[in-house]
């Protein structure tokens, strides 16, 4: 079994942002030569996720929007106590997205269906983050 190891560097300059990754995923994975077997899509950051939804964008930035009701920046977190960033909101919405993904290797392609879209969820921004991308297969 071959393995293969990239690392994708993002650069969000806003706080919290929403970006479509598929296209470096699917170029790692071309660079791999692997034709059957799974990816791990997997941010180096415990404040930051990927996520897999539909291609129309809106989907994600509504989800975006939700989770950031859902958890309230600024609101006495534990965390925020301890830790001079403030960012225990990025770290729960985290945790609650599901901080990465497992994607299908069929044919040297990722086996999605038509809409099937991954995002980098930065949760935590304003500095160099990576997103590793592991594959392993035949």
């Amino acid at each position: 079994m071959k393995s293969f190891r990239q690392v994708i560097n993002m650069n969000c300059r806003d706080r919290v942002e929403v970006v479509d990754i598929t296209s470096k995923c699917r170029k790692a994975l071309k660079s791999s030569g692997i034709q059957e077997g799974l990816a791990l899509i997997f941010p180096l950051h415990t404040s930051s996720a990927v996520f897999i939804t539909d291609s129309d964008s809106s989907v994600a930035l509504d989800y975006r929007d939700l989770q950031q009701k859902l958890v309230p920046s600024g609101i006495g977190y534990r965390h925020d106590l301890n830790d001079y960033k403030k960012n225990a909101d990025g770290h729960l919405i985290s945790i609650i997205t599901g901080h990465h993904i497992t994607c299908p290797v069929t044919e040297g392609e990722f086996d999605f269906g038509t809409y099937h879209t991954i995002y980098y969820y930065e949760l935590d921004g304003g500095r160099q983050k990576e997103i590793l991308v592991k594959i392993i297969g035949e």
